[in-house]
């Protein structure tokens, strides 16, 4: 399936909905925003680590891992493999 643009998808309410999902709070910023249509993969850059990244899987059915800077502990990116199934799984909570 897949998202075929950038502009089919509200980054804005999909944040929302992985914040009350998942029950954590991710950075208003956002710096940077990658999607690899072939694979569903969407990446969100919040802010550049100083140092070590650190991956940490959400609480989701659909492939996402958080990352977090090391040594600051504040969330850096957020990584989903199967976007549009993770759009699904968000559908409930609309």
């Amino acid at each position: 399936m897949g998202l075929k643009s950038l502009l089919d998808l509200n980054l804005a309410k999909l944040l929302e909905l992985i914040e009350k999902k998942c029950n954590i709070r991710l950075p208003s910023t956002v710096i940077e925003v990658y999607l690899d249509r072939e694979h569903d993969l969407l990446f969100i850059r919040f802010r550049e680590p100083e140092g070590v990244e650190l991956g940490e899987p959400l609480q989701t059915k659909t492939p996402s891992t958080l990352f977090t800077d090391e040594k600051s502990g504040e969330v850096t990116a957020l990584e989903v493999i199967g976007v549009s199934d993770l759009l699904g799984e968000l559908e409930e909570l609309k």
